[in-house]
């Protein structure tokens, strides 16, 4: 008897309606990476070239800096093991996709090749 109520369970919470429950404005206009590490929202945005530490409670920026590479873009962002990962791509190649690595405080670190 419990197996159909679990999966009953289960399948009504698949599909309930999504409810938004906290929305903060962002830094800038053109956002285009958004990952989440340490506490905070990690954002960087492909036109600007500007990378954001955001707290997620009220949206103020606590840190950002300039990520600008002279012939890539960023293009996404994620956050792991106190490390700030931001992909970029040259443009119009579609690959040739590079990993730069900041520190939390906006310090480079290294880069590595996407590509496979």
């Amino acid at each position: 008897m419990k197996t159909p109520l679990l999966m009953m369970v289960l399948a009504a919470a698949c599909f309930a309606a999504p409810e938004i429950i906290h929305t903060i404005d962002a830094p800038d206009t053109g956002i285009i990476g958004l990952g989440y590490g340490n506490g905070s929202l990690w954002m960087v945005d492909g036109t600007t070239e500007f990378a954001y530490q955001v707290d997620p409670a009220d949206g103020t920026v606590q840190n950002s800096w300039y990520c600008a590479n002279t012939s890539k873009v960023p293009t996404g962002v994620t956050f792991a093991s106190n490390t700030v990962y931001i992909a970029m791509v040259t443009p119009g190649t579609g690959t040739l996709g590079y990993a730069y690595r900041y520190t939390t405080d906006g310090t480079y670190i290294s880069m590595f090749s996407l590509d496979c």
